[in-house]
């Protein structure tokens, strides 16, 4: 997984001298990545407190059955069922991250200046979020013609508009991925439910015509390897650290 690479290789080796954190983690859905993050910070750092959320009840339940089977040892570690907004949570945490998950927030520079007010000085804000390239190319052409709005359409380079309004300095790594969707291209059960991630919806009811010209154009912009469809899915990160007092 590129992203638990990246954790392991820059972002846990930067954490020195820390005996404790609290963590907060916005959009954490079924917590695989948080679970993921979790084992590689208790490596580093013995005592964390831990707070995720996120609206979907069935996620939740999900996160909380695997935490429980993981074995994992946290001083604490709670998940609220609620979105994000400006007045839900006090401040005080020493890492915040939003992953994969502005998309579906209304207001996004709310949510990230919220978000770096919340951190500790010298505490660090980290944004994962997919590029204009790879899935966002599919969801800039059809989201709108398949779903009727294309609030979802977000990608890196809005991010970095909203840094720059905000005034906040960042890093800015991306990492390097292929989505294999030659289910997609096949049309098989599988490459359906991809689809459908891809463009927020259920495409059942699609019509013939608009769902043969989605996947001609997914086609036309993956790479054909092996026998294999792979779309190039970059993902960014940004990594924002709060100056200390």
């Amino acid at each position: 997984m590129a992203i638990e690479g990246w954790l392991s290789d820059e972002f846990i080796p930067s954490l020195t001298g820390r005996k404790s954190a609290k963590i907060l983690s916005i959009g954490s859905g079924t917590g695989d990545f948080d679970l993921t993050l979790m084992r590689m910070l208790l490596g580093k750092i013995p005592t964390l407190s831990y707070i995720a959320l996120d609206p979907n009840e069935m996620h939740n339940k999900i996160f909380l059955n695997q935490y429980r089977e993981s074995g994992l040892s946290l001083s604490s570690f709670q998940i609220i069922a609620k979105p994000f907004s400006e007045d839900l949570l006090g401040g005080g945490f020493d890492l915040v991250h939003l992953t994969h998950c502005l998309y579906y927030i209304p207001d996004r520079k709310m949510a990230i200046r919220k978000a770096y007010e919340m951190l500790n000085p010298g505490g660090i804000l980290l944004i994962f979020h997919q590029t204009p390239l790879g899935i966002n190319e599919i969801q800039r052409i059809y989201l709108k013609k398949v779903k009727g709005d294309d609030k979802e359409l977000f990608s890196s380079y809005d991010i970095q508009l909203i840094m720059k309004e905000l005034g906040l300095r960042f890093n800015f790594n991306i990492l390097i991925s292929d989505i294999d969707v030659t289910d997609c291209i096949e049309g098989n059960e599988t490459g359906q439910k991809i689809l459908n991630f891809f463009l927020e919806s259920n495409l059942d009811g699609l019509g013939r015509a608009l769902h043969d010209e989605i996947i001609r154009t997914l086609k036309e912009i993956c790479q054909y390897k092996d026998g294999r469809y792979l779309l190039f899915h970059p993902s960014g990160i940004f990594w924002i650290r709060k100056d200390p007092l």
